[in-house]
This record gives structure tokens, C-alpha cells and sequence, in this order.
């Protein structure tokens, strides 16, 4: 009796052990060691860029700046030339201006009043008087515009001819004198005069020089792009180019194409570097091509996290008769990779980790984890306490919730940009004009706290000097 009742005891203490030993078995919790957090080197690469200082020349202002400072007499001269010859121009009316690419063409009426000595012999007899005669002519003058290798605007005007709108003529005892070579003879002591004020006036008016070397000058230092960000832009200038002057209306274009390598850079304000100083003229046969820079947009871990918590938390999942529940959700890196880390409940306690590579999907515009896998040590403890996990239930489950939207990041990015570049006074005079329009995601990187989307921005931005001063 006494072997069978303790027998019968300690098969009973037997199955209670089993018993207990199977409820902490499946309320412990599963520890897991995952990946350790790191980063690899990120960055914006710099980009080559072009983009152009556009000088204005408008003919018209020009036209009246030389209206406005060549009135009423002219030129007067005696004895010109050694002859009894006397002169007086003035003005016969507004000067007219016209363009061709880089030649200007003047038409400028004027008055002619001459007093001269003539001789004549008429039936042996020698007559000799002074004579007056006026008249109105229109002259033609062409003025050619060039830079020369220190960037100087140099213009040089020429007389292209000339028709008399009124020509003088003088009569003497039944006989006409001709008064046209005499009139020559004084013009051409007055074309110089004008030829000289007009090429004085481009000269004053477009100090080519001074914006091209400010504007080399003022871009090498760092802009801050993003005060949220702390995101700089730092230009270091390579080369200068003219491009083929055009005309557009009444308005010459002078282009002066920048070339330069853009890097955006984030934190700290840039070192100045030294000064690279200004190069000389060198021309291309072409306009600048499409302004282009390399900027950023990070999306955190905490807003992508989120964004996946609303649709997996408290969400059960069942395979093969065995039902976890997402109870919380994370993410971090580990060299380059997505590391997600999802605490669970149910069939399996604990938590578990898995990585993905984060990707940019264009025909979605979205910020995905692809290529998800269990982390090596999540695996090889599944594979001893929940190889039934192994099976890719929860991470095909999960994955596709970890979807971000990046169209409202990178828009914001691009609006971030193009309202520097809308509001950028480089320096006094000169602004930035134009848009970025054209944007594609160039890289993905992890960095600390977040995903760093970095993007290409194209468009035509240039360099405008607001106003000449005529």
C-alpha cells in the first residue's frame, strides 16, 4: 500500500511540475539582443552647376540717357581746318536707337548752319564773298559692344553715313555754290565729338567689371539655405563663360555663365576657404545651361514609426494556429540598415527584431523597407522557441506598413529652396531670379534620428542686375 501511495504522489508531483514548468515556459518573456546601432558616412555630393548673371542693356533707356545729355548747340568751330570756314550743330531732333545682336545703330538728326569765303570768276571778272547756308541732315552711326579679357564692357562707334533731310544750297549772281563738301569738311570734325559721348556713356552705364567680380566674390560665401535644418549651401565658382550676346525687343542680353560646384551641407555654418580670385575672359558658344543643386529631406524614425503604429498596434495575426498581436514599434539603424524592432504578444512574447534596406520607390513616391528580413540573432532564437515565426507571417504583415509618403517632404524642400532663391539678395543691385521645377530623388541614407532623402533640384535660376543706371 505504501508503494502504491507514494507511486500514485509522485506521479501527481510529476505532472504539476510538467504543468507549471509549460505555464512559465509560455509566460516568459523572450529576450533578444538586436543589431547595434550605427551609422555609415552620409552626405550631399556636390553638383556641377551653371548659371548665368544676365545684364540688361534696354536700348531705350540708353537712347534717353544720350538724349538727355546731348542738347541744343552741339559743336561750334572757326577756322576749321585752316578755311575760312565757321560751324554751328545743333540738334535737329530726338536720336534714335535700334538693335541687332551686339550692334547699335543711331539715327541722329541735326541742324547745320555754316558761314564760309568763296571765290568765283565770271566773265573775267573774280567775285569773293562770305556766304551762309544751313540745312538738316540725319547721320548714321554703328556702335559695336564687346568684353574685353579683363571683363571691361568696350563699345566702339563708327559713322555708317549720313542723307541730308534738308539739303542747303546757296546762290551767287545765277550760280549755285556747292555748299556739301564744305559741310563735309565740318562734320568731320563733330562725328568724333558724338562717337566719343556715346561710347563714354556704355562705358559709365555698364560697369561689367564690377558685377561680374562681386558677384565671384559675394558666392563663395556659405548661404543658409534652412534655418530648421540648418542646411547650407556653399559654392565654390570654377570658371566664367560669355555667352553670344542677344537681343530681345529693344534689350541687348549680356550672359555671363558661372560655372561652379554646389554642396549642401548640414550644421555648423561652412569655413570660408580662401579666395579663389577672378579668371579671365573665356567665351562659349552656347547660353548657361539648367541651374541644378543636390538638397536634402529627412523624414525621422519617430514620424515613420508612427505612421506604421496606427495601422499594426493591436493588430493580431494568426498562422498555423498560432496568433501574435503588435503591441509597440520602433526603428532605428545598423550600418545602413533599417533595423525595426516590434515588441509582440500571444503564441510569442518578447520582442524581435528585423532589418530592411530603405529604398525610394518613384512611381509611388514613397520611402519603402525592402528586402525585410529577421535579424541573425532573432533568427536563431526563433529557430529554439518559435520556429513557426520563421515562416514570413509577420514580416510580410508588417512590411508593407512601414510605407512612408515622401511627396510632402520633398515639396516642402523644393518650396524651401525656391523661396531663398525668391527672396536672395546676393548684393545690392543684383538678385536671384527664376524657379527650381524639376526634382528626383538621388540617394537614401540613415543617419542619426532619420532617413535622409537627398534629391536633385533643376531649373533656370540666374543672376539679375536690377536696373542699369543710364
Amino acid at each position: 500500500m505504501f508503494i502504491k501511495g507514494f507511486k500514485a504522489a509522485l506521479c501527481s508531483l510529476f505532472c504539476k511540475a510538467v504543468v507549471v514548468a509549460f505555464i512559465v515556459t509560455s509566460c516568459k518573456t523572450a529576450q533578444i539582443e538586436g543589431p547595434q546601432e550605427s551609422y555609415l558616412p552620409s552626405g550631399l555630393s556636390p553638383a556641377m552647376s551653371e548659371f548665368p548673371l544676365q545684364v540688361e542693356l534696354d536700348v531705350k533707356k540708353l537712347e534717353s540717357a544720350v538724349n538727355s545729355k546731348m542738347n541744343g548747340l552741339l559743336y561750334q568751330g572757326d577756322n576749321i581746318s585752316g578755311e575760312d570756314l565757321s560751324v554751328k550743330i545743333w540738334k535737329g531732333g530726338q536720336f534714335m536707337f535700334f538693335i541687332t545682336n551686339n550692334e547699335i545703330t543711331y539715327k541722329v538728326p541735326l541742324k547745320i548752319w555754316c558761314r564760309f569765303g568763296w571765290k568765283m570768276e565770271k566773265f573775267g571778272v573774280t567775285l569773293s564773298d562770305h556766304y551762309e547756308a544751313a540745312g538738316t541732315i540725319s547721320l548714321v552711326y554703328k556702335t559695336t559692344v564687346n568684353i574685353d579679357q579683363n571683363w571691361n564692357l568696350v563699345s566702339k562707334t563708327i559713322s555708317s553715313g549720313y542723307n541730308w533731310l534738308e539739303k542747303p544750297k546757296v546762290k551767287a549772281v545765277g550760280v549755285t555754290i556747292p555748299v556739301t563738301p564744305v559741310v563735309n569738311l565740318a562734320l568731320s570734325y563733330f562725328q568724333g565729338t558724338i562717337s566719343e559721348q556715346i561710347d563714354k556713356v556704355l562705358y559709365e552705364s555698364v560697369p561689367l567689371k564690377s558685377y561680374v567680380q562681386t558677384a565671384w566674390d559675394e558666392m563663395q560665401k556659405p548661404y543658409l539655405l534652412s534655418d530648421s535644418s540648418n542646411l547650407w549651401l556653399k559654392i565654390t565658382p570654377k570658371e566664367l563663360y560669355l555667352s553670344p550676346f542677344t537681343t530681345t525687343g529693344n534689350k541687348l542680353n549680356l550672359t555671363v555663365a558661372f560655372y561652379a560646384q554646389l554642396e549642401s551641407l548640414f550644421g555648423a555654418q561652412p569655413a570660408v576657404s580662401e579666395k579663389i580670385p577672378l579668371p579671365q575672359l573665356k567665351t562659349i558658344q552656347r547660353q548657361p545651361q539648367q541651374f541644378n543643386i543636390n538638397i536634402a529631406a529627412d523624414v525621422t524614425f519617430a514620424k515613420m514609426a508612427e505612421m506604421a503604429k496606427g495601422q499594426l498596434l493591436g493588430k493580431s495575426f494568426t498562422e498555423a494556429g498560432k496568433t501574435v498581436k503588435i503591441d509597440n514599434l520602433s526603428i532605428y539603424s545598423s550600418a545602413g540598415r533599417a533595423v525595426v524592432v516590434a515588441d509582440v504578444s500571444g503564441s510569442y512574447k518578447g520582442r524581435v527584431f528585423f532589418t530592411g534596406k530603405p529604398v525610394y520607390n518613384p512611381e509611388k513616391r514613397t520611402l519603402e523597407i525592402a528586402e525585410p528580413e529577421f535579424d541573425i540573432k532573432t533568427r536563431n532564437a526563433l529557430l529554439k522557441s518559435a520556429n513557426w515565426l520563421m515562416h514570413g507571417m509577420i514580416l510580410k504583415k508588417i512590411a508593407p506598413m512601414l510605407t512612408y509618403p515622401l511627396d510632402e517632404s520633398l515639396n516642402m524642400a523644393k518650396k524651401e529652396a525656391n523661396d531663398m532663391i525668391k527672396s536672395y539678395e546676393v548684393y545690392k543691385g543684383v538678385h536671384i531670379a527664376g524657379a527650381l521645377d524639376s526634382l528626383s530623388v538621388t540617394s537614401v541614407d540613415m543617419i542619426p534620428g532619420a532617413v535622409r532623402i537627398g534629391a536633385n533640384v533643376k531649373g533656370n535660376v540666374a543672376l539679375k542686375v536690377d536696373d542699369l543706371k543710364f
